[in-house]
């Protein structure tokens, strides 16, 4: 238990703490006074105070410099990472053959030649002319329609709707 002298004790080291000069102020009673007086009128503002230190720090964030927040710890060592990745990785050998495929993997086949009826194709095309290709249109156009089909979806419907229709019918007898 604290005894009277305690108490006493600190009571005077407070009365004296306030009589400790303070820049602007004068004392640091003054400047606590003075304190106090202007929470009492942020208290409206309270509510505010989480999100805008949430946007304050939206934006303030992307400027703080990467060192920083790597020796503060708030973000991992990208480099210190890559050592420890590259320590951890096995090494790699390739045969000859391997070798050879990943020096040939970007070159594609050999450019075929234009044959005469190619360039004379070719040329129609430049003059607007899309005749030569006519016949290649059809064969895809045949080949991708089936016959038969039936393309008609408004038949479909209501067909659909007699079906209903008598679906009813039978659930009414």
């Amino acid at each position: 238990p604290l005894k009277k002298f305690d108490l006493t004790m600190s009571a005077r080291l407070l009365r004296a703490l306030t009589h400790v000069p303070v820049p602007v102020f004068g004392t640091a009673a003054s400047a606590a006074m003075y304190t106090k007086q202007c929470a009492r009128t942020l208290i409206p503002f309270y509510p505010w105070a989480f999100p805008l230190t949430v946007g304050g720090l939206w934006f303030v964030w992307p400027a703080v410099d990467r060192e920083w927040k790597i020796s503060m710890g708030l973000m991992a060592d990208p480099e210190a990472a890559a050592k420890a990745a590259a320590a951890a990785a096995p090494e790699v050998t390739l045969d000859d053959s391997a070798k050879e495929a990943i020096a040939n993997a970007y070159k594609g086949e050999p450019v075929k030649e234009e044959t005469a009826e190619m360039k004379a194709v070719t040329a129609q095309i430049a003059k607007g002319d899309f005749s030569a290709l006519e016949k290649e249109w059809d064969s895809f156009n045949e080949k991708a329609i089936r016959p038969g089909e039936d393309d008609d979806d408004d038949d479909d419907d209501e067909d659909d709707e007699d079906d209903e229709d008598d679906d009813e019918e039978d659930d009414e007898e």
